[in-house]
C-alpha cells in the first residue's frame, strides 16, 4: 500500500497517456524525458546537480521518471500547518537536481512537510518527512494546473493501478481513453474535464464509477479510487 504523497521511485521512465487536442485519443507524452546525451550536455554546461546519491528525489508526474537536471526550490513547512494556509517556511534547497532527479539535503529535518516548486510544474508535496540514513525521500511533481488536469488512480487498498487502460465517457460519447503510468497517473489536456457533465470511468476488472465533480476525486481533488468487480 502506498500513501497519496509518497511515491514510487522509477528510474526507468514510462510515459502516461493523454487526450489529444480535441479531447480524444491515446497519445504518449515523452517531452518530459531527457536523453542521456541531453543529460551529459547539461552536466558539462553546469546545468545539472552533482552526481551521486541524494536524500530527496523529485519525480515527474507526467512521465513517472526522475525530474533530471531541473532548477527547483524545496522548502520545509511544519506538518501541522494545513495545506493552502499561510504557513512559515524555510528554504531547504535551491538549485538543480542531478541526472537521477536527486539532491543532497544541506541539513537534517524531521516531521516536516516538503514543498517543491519548479517551472512548468505544480507544487510537489510530501508530508511527515524525516531525513533518515540510507533512505531517499520521494516527492512527485504534478503537472502545471494551467496545462491540464491529472488523476492518480488507486484501488480501494490504496495500491497504484499502473499501466491500466481507463475510458472516460459522457453518456455514449468517449471523452478520453487513457493509460496510467508507473505513478498511476493519467493526464488530460483540458483544465476542467469533469465540469458541467457527469462522466463515467471504466476499466477492465473494476466497477464503473460516475464522476460528477471534484468532490468525487478524493480529498485532494485528483484521486480516483476503483473497486474490483
Amino acid at each position: 500500500m502506498r500513501g497519496l504523497v509518497l511515491f514510487a521511485l522509477c528510474v526507468g521512465c514510462a510515459a502516461c497517456a493523454t487526450t489529444d487536442s480535441v479531447g480524444r485519443g491515446d497519445t504518449r507524452i515523452d517531452d518530459g524525458e531527457k536523453s542521456d546525451a541531453e543529460i551529459k550536455k547539461a552536466e558539462k554546461e553546469g546545468k545539472c546537480g552533482p552526481d551521486g546519491k541524494g536524500d530527496v528525489v523529485l519525480l515527474d508526474g507526467k512521465t513517472g521518471g526522475p525530474l533530471t537536471c531541473a532548477l527547483v526550490t524545496v522548502s520545509t513547512v511544519q506538518d501541522s500547518c494545513s495545506i493552502g494556509s499561510e504557513c512559515p517556511s524555510d528554504v531547504l534547497f535551491q538549485g538543480r537536481t542531478n541526472r537521477r532527479g536527486q539532491f543532497a539535503s544541506p541539513r537534517p529535518f524531521a516531521r516536516v512537510r516538503l514543498e517543491a516548486v519548479s517551472e512548468g510544474y505544480g507544487t510537489g508535496i510530501l508530508g511527515s518527512a524525516s531525513l533518515a540514513s540510507g533512505k531517499v525521500l520521494e516527492v512527485e511533481m504534478p503537472p502545471d494546473p494551467d496545462e491540464g488536469f491529472w488523476l492518480k488512480i488507486l484501488d480501494t487498498d490504496g495500491n497504484y493501478l499502473q499501466d491500466l487502460s481507463v475510458t472516460f465517457r459522457s453518456g455514449d460519447d468517449v471523452l478520453a481513453a487513457l493509460r496510467t503510468n508507473v505513478l498511476a497517473n493519467v493526464f488530460f489536456t483540458q483544465r476542467n474535464p469533469f465540469s458541467g457533465q457527469e462522466v463515467t470511468a471504466e476499466a477492465e476488472g473494476y466497477q464503473s464509477l460516475k464522476i460528477s465533480g471534484a468532490s468525487d476525486l478524493g480529498d485532494d481533488g485528483h484521486t480516483l479510487t476503483l473497486k474490483k468487480r
